[in-house]
């Protein structure tokens, strides 16, 4: 299906008028830090082994490192703080975010302690973090459903909450007009109890997420504030590792292992290379995770995870840009919920990679969360922007541009499939680089799939074209007049090679050579005795663009 990336009049319009009137409302001075996060906790549980879930908690403690104080007043004043939490496990050569998209923790006062941020002048006004003090909350507080509040309702770039209509002046159960939009606290205590029997809204991880032997598990906590500008936003967020243990009987047994680091959680993603940008002004911070592996067998793997961190508007879509030749396949995408029906399509559309969420059962990647998303390719990674399409309209652009890594080295490029009985030969270069570099003495061509022991002939066209041999067997030459072939047996395992050195001369910076295996196999796809590989443009030299 094509792609368009569709936005109606009106909402040029509204960005227009966005974009005119959009200002900061950052506080000059400003600045908050967590200081630690630690003793993650496990707090109610439903279910049996493996197929329960359970609420997790964990201690914050922020810090004000800045000029100027900063407002924790208690809801239902909408100056205050809020906390926020992910827990992610890394497994398989992925990290991804295991805990749902919680509702957040609203701060209801400080107790202004000592801290290394500064000198704490002593406890000061309750309804503020005073400069150079700190103010903790504990982990039990973080699934106390009293001052817990839907994420939707916060604009995180902005740190401001409408507590007109919120979850707070509803009450839970809803108490109805008029009272459910006065701005009149109507959550009670008694109600928030009685939440508090159950996880409800508190963050939740499932045992299936956590009975991953050989995984390593982190939670990241997070402090949101109004009038907090991004450049001091960087630490605001920290992540910790912890090991979790079934105690083979009822619960989890949680421990931390090290110290807090600061920033987002994708750092522990390991080989991971992050980078990271806004939408100008006008909305927040996202961070994009690659790591690449491979190539194995002509494939590499790519595996991107986006932290969507304070952007209020959301993302839609992901384009990652990739060589129109280049092979892709195997698209996988996770989210936060556990919803079949909401998964991200894609497809490789021209000169893109596009992740996107459906129409019908929209999912955009809302601040607090992460997503990843991965495939194979035969194009080698090179640096090269991915972008972000917002979801929501709003001020700022329609498209966030990010540096990173992406499938743009086609070096050697597929000319399309072969014919085999059961299934047609595949062809790949390989070396070090698996490219024809000048002087590049290890690269050569192998060849998978074949019957084992199979006699295999590798034969190469100057003649650009196709020839076609039979009813879905193509030769990738112009003429069936061809050089070759190059004799080799295939292995025990199918596995057929020959080395292609390619030697250090200056005119063959350029050029390009088609190449084919053909193998001698009973009952073969080709005259019954043949099956056909796909064929393979080697491009040779060292200044060739990524893309042909």
């Amino acid at each position: 299906m094509q792609y368009f990336r569709f936005v109606p009049a009106i909402a040029f319009l509204a960005m227009a008028a966005g974009d005119l009137l959009a200002q900061s409302n950052t506080t000059p001075g400003l600045d908050l830090r967590l200081f630690d996060t630690h003793t993650i906790q496990r707090y109610r549980r439903t279910g049996t082994f493996p197929n329960g879930v359970q609420a997790i908690g964990a201690w914050t403690t922020c810090c004000n490192p800045g000029s100027v104080r900063i407002p924790f007043t208690a809801a239902m004043n909408p100056n205050h703080g809020f906390i926020h939490y992910i827990v992610a496990r890394q497994s398989g050569g992925r990290l991804v975010q295991i805990s749902d998209r919680a509702y957040v923790k609203h701060t209801f006062g400080s107790n202004n302690d000592p801290s290394t941020c500064g000198s704490c002048a002593g406890p000061g006004d309750v309804n503020f973090v005073e400069v150079g003090c700190a103010d903790t909350y504990a982990n039990s507080q973080a699934v106390d459903h009293f001052n817990l509040g839907p994420p939707d309702e916060i604009d995180p770039w902005l740190g401001t909450w409408n507590p007109v209509g919120s979850y707070f002046d509803r009450g839970d159960p809803d108490v109805g007009v008029p009272l459910d939009h006065d701005g009149v606290r109507s959550l009670t205590q008694t109600q928030a109890n009685t939440l508090n029997l159950a996880i409800n809204h508190a963050m939740r991880v499932y045992d299936v997420d956590l009975n991953v032997p050989g995984a390593s598990f982190y939670w990241q906590s997070g402090y949101l504030v109004p009038h907090e500008s991004d450049a001091t936003r960087g630490d605001n967020i920290g992540s910790h590792q912890f090991n979790a243990v079934w105690n083979g009987s009822t619960n989890w047994n949680f421990t931390d292992v090290g110290t807090m680091l600061s920033g987002t959680i994708l750092q522990r993603w390991s080989g991971a290379s992050i980078t990271s940008s806004t939408n100008g002004p006008d909305d927040g911070r996202y961070y994009v995770a690659v790591v690449v592996t491979g190539p194995t067998n002509g494939l590499y793997h790519y595996e991107y995870a986006i932290h969507n961190r304070d952007n209020n508007r959301g993302c839609g879509a992901f384009h990652i840009p990739v060589c129109p030749e280049a092979q892709v396949a195997n698209f996988g995408f996770h989210d936060v919920d556990q919803i079949a029906t909401n998964q991200w399509s894609a497809a490789k559309v021209g000169s893109e990679i596009v992740f996107q969420t459906l129409a019908i059962q929209p999912n955009p990647l809302k601040w607090n969360s992460i997503f990843n998303f991965w495939f194979d390719s035969d194009a080698a990674p090179l640096a090269g922007n991915v972008s972000l399409d917002q979801y929501a309209i709003g001020p700022g652009a329609l498209t966030i541009a990010i540096p990173s890594t992406t499938p743009t080295g086609t070096y050697n490029v597929n000319l399309g499939p072969g014919c085999g009985n059961p299934t047609a030969p595949s062809l790949f270069g390989v070396g070090s680089p698996d490219r024809a570099t000048l002087g590049n003495a290890t690269f050569g061509l192998r060849c998978i799939g074949n019957p084992p022991n199979a006699a295999c002939g590798f034969v190469m066209s100057l003649a650009d074209g196709t020839t076609l041999l039979a009813p879905g067997c193509t030769l990738y030459s112009a003429s069936t007049n061809v050089a070759g072939p190059v004799m080799s047996f295939a292995d025990a395992a199918g596995v057929a090679a020959i080395p292609l050195a390619v030697p250090n001369i200056a005119a063959f910076e350029g050029t390009h050579l088609d190449f084919q295996m053909v193998n001698f196999a009973n009952g073969g796809a080709l005259l019954g005795g043949f099956n056909l590989s796909n064929g393979l443009r080697i491009r040779v030299g060292s200044l060739i663009s990524g893309c042909p």
